[in-house]
């Protein structure tokens, strides 16, 4: 118990908590809705779906650190993304040497591996519906706007839920692009709890410290997924 009281006593640590909290509560939404939009696109009657569909999935199929690599590399103050901002009149930016900018460069990458891999599962889902629903609702004379809310979504409810759990657990520990990309800084601004507790536990050789927070991890992630699961009960 010395262990969690030492830690909730700590400024940095409740500081490392919320910071882990705002970011899943921002980078949750963006990942679905983008991985929803792209998918209702890819459904609809596009020249070449498949090819954009294995073009987005794509990123999927790089290993993580390759893609790390690639985006510390494109983002870098020298990089070729300052390159081209300078080439249209833009200011360069920090990127991952901001403090403000860190985190969601962070979600830039998170994201460019994530979203593909969300786009299958909820292309199956919007598959899975029938056609006659929609020919029904164009019959009577539903507006496309209506249609997206009143039987995409209610229909999709099962499946973008299991995406936004399996999307939350995915980000509540991600872990690779903070400690390739960032280690924690600058100014702590990308420190989340998972690379805190690898840090306490392997740098600062504190274990019993770091499994504290590994539990704390846990149980904040389950008010998360609790939450989206009772949804899913009330669906049902």
């Amino acid at each position: 118990m010395s262990n969690y009281g030492q830690l909730f006593g700590d400024p940095n640590f409740l500081s490392t908590i919320e910071r882990t909290v705002v970011f899943n509560l921002i980078i949750n939404p963006l990942q679905i809705g983008i991985a929803l939009l792209i998918a209702v696109l890819l459904t609809r009657r596009v020249a070449l779906a498949g090819v954009w569909r294995t073009l987005i999935f794509i990123p999927v199929t790089i290993p993580i650190v390759g893609s790390c690599i690639a985006w510390g590399a494109a983002l870098n103050p020298q990089g070729p993304i300052n390159a081209l901002l300078s080439a249209i009149g833009g200011n360069p930016q920090p990127f991952f040497t901001s403090p403000t900018q860190a985190l969601a460069s962070i979600m830039i990458v998170a994201s460019w591996i994530g979203i593909g891999y969300w786009m299958l599962f909820l292309i199956s889902g919007l598959e899975s519906i029938s056609g006659d629903i929609y020919e029904a609702a164009r019959l009577d004379r539903a507006g496309a706007l209506r249609t997206f809310f009143q039987i995409t979504i209610p229909l999709l409810k099962r499946p973008l839920l299991f995406v936004l759990v399996a999307d939350t657990v995915a980000n509540f520990v991600l872990f690779v692009p903070v400690q390739l990309l960032t280690q924690g800084g600058p100014e702590s601004s990308t420190n989340l709890l998972m690379f805190d507790a690898y840090q306490t536990t392997y740098t600062f050789g504190s274990a019993n410290a770091g499994a504290a927070e590994i539990v704390i991890l846990t149980v904040v992630m389950l008010v998360f997924v609790v939450l989206q699961f009772r949804l899913l009960r009330e669906e049902r």
